[in-house]
């Protein structure tokens, strides 16, 4: 039996890219069940993009919410609506290439989970921005080295999991630490995980779902430093 996918977008000011984003998904991914947008009300109208694409595309499914702007309860949200085997997630920007996914479903008969990774062979975090460069590398360095685990790219985001996985480990965060979280617990419980090196990219255009500025990014650095040293603490 073909295993179908669930993908899910979460969406805060993605106009210029949803559109293109879900066409290029649908015309490549296989066995696609449902791409489930999950948009915050975006100020730009996002939501109004998705529902044109819905009038002719029955398999693309929009859930809206209200002042709610966390990118794990987004998540969190999608995958409680979701029907597939396999459910993915990635960011609607184009950090991550569309063209990837396939590439990562196919890897995944094999595994669990696989991961689309930067800091594996043949990955890059390609990003202009050199502090949030910096930041990430950092973080994940940290990570590794604490927690001991095998995953290059713990705060990656963009995920295929099956979906017997996710009724085992619950999406638990505020902004992108979720994933740390995640793939440690999964992992230690003995989950198969395969990291898919891509090219991550700065978005172009749209808003970013993670507030920008030096205090903000600050504020999110310490929530995923915090994660790993929770995580720490409990694995004492």
């Amino acid at each position: 039996m073909e295993l179908k996918v669930s993908l899910i977008l979460p969406t805060y000011n993605e106009k210029e890219n949803v559109t293109r984003l879900i066409f290029s998904i649908l015309g490549s991914l296989e066995n696609l069940e449902e791409i489930i947008v999950v948009d915050d009300n975006s100020p730009d109208g996002t939501w109004r993009e998705v529902e044109r694409i819905i009038e002719k595309n029955k398999n693309v499914k929009l859930f809206r919410r209200f002042n709610k702007r966390s990118l794990a309860t987004a998540i969190k949200a999608g995958i409680s609506k979701a029907k597939g085997d396999i459910i993915a997630w990635m960011d609607t920007d184009f950090s991550m290439p569309p063209e990837v996914l396939p590439l990562m479903i196919k890897e995944i008969n094999g595994y669990d989970i696989v991961v689309g990774s930067r800091y594996v062979a043949g990955g890059q975090d390609a990003r202009t921005s050199v502090s949030r460069v910096f930041s990430s590398k950092f973080i994940n360095y940290l990570a590794k080295f604490l927690l001991k685990t095998e995953v290059s790219d713990l705060t990656s985001g963009f995920l295929a999991v099956k979906k017997e996985i996710l009724e085992k480990i619950e999406i638990s965060g505020i902004s992108g630490e979720y994933c740390i979280g995640f793939l440690y617990q999964a992992e230690k419980r003995g989950f198969k995980i395969k990291e898919f090196p891509y090219r991550c990219q700065s978005r172009r255009i749209g808003k970013s779902k993670i507030a920008s500025g030096l205090i903000i990014s600050l504020r999110n650095g310490l929530i995923y430093i915090g994660k790993v040293v929770s995580l720490k603490f409990k694995k004492r």
